[in-house]
Formats: structure tokens, sequence, C-alpha cells
């Protein structure tokens, strides 16, 4: 297995983890399952250093700190992480 794989795995799992309703403190596991599907991303495309990859590895950090639920004001960061992926991706 490769870490693109255990990666894809361990978001899936936070994924139905999510989707049964467990929760653990204030972690979003959500965001987590994210972060880890961006982070696959993420590796796959360290060898070449575009705006894409820095887009990307903006979005992994939003999904990050969206969490360990951070907040600022009323930015939702798992819209803005999203929204940073797909720009990612239409560049």
């Amino acid at each position: 297995m490769t870490i693109h794989t255990v990666l894809i795995v361990v978001a899936l799992i936070a994924f139905a983890v999510a989707a049964v309703g467990f929760s653990y403190k204030k972690i979003d596991l959500i965001a987590v399952g994210l972060a880890a599907w961006a982070l696959s991303g993420v590796i796959g495309h360290l060898s070449s250093l575009s705006i894409s990859t820095i887009l990307l590895i903006l979005a992994l950090i939003a999904f990050v700190l969206a969490a360990i639920g951070w907040k600022y004001k009323k930015l939702g960061l798992i819209a803005i992480g999203l929204a940073l992926w797909m720009l990612s991706l239409l560049l």
C-alpha cells in the first residue's frame, strides 16, 4: 500500500465515522477526511511546484484548521478549502 492509498482509506474512515454521528471534542471529522484527501493529492504533486499545487496546499491548511476547530469570525474554513481545491483543479 502506498501513502496515497493509506490517506484515502483514512479519509474514508473519517467520513464514515462522521456519517454515523460520532464526534470527539471540537474536532470536525469531515474536515479531517478532507484534509487527508487533500494531503494525498498534495503528495502526488510535490515534484512540480505550481500555482495549482500551492492552492492545494492552502486548501489543506484550511482543512486542518477547520479540523482542529479553529474559527475566524463567520468564515467557513471547509468552504474556503473546497473553493481553493476547485480553483486548483481549474488551473
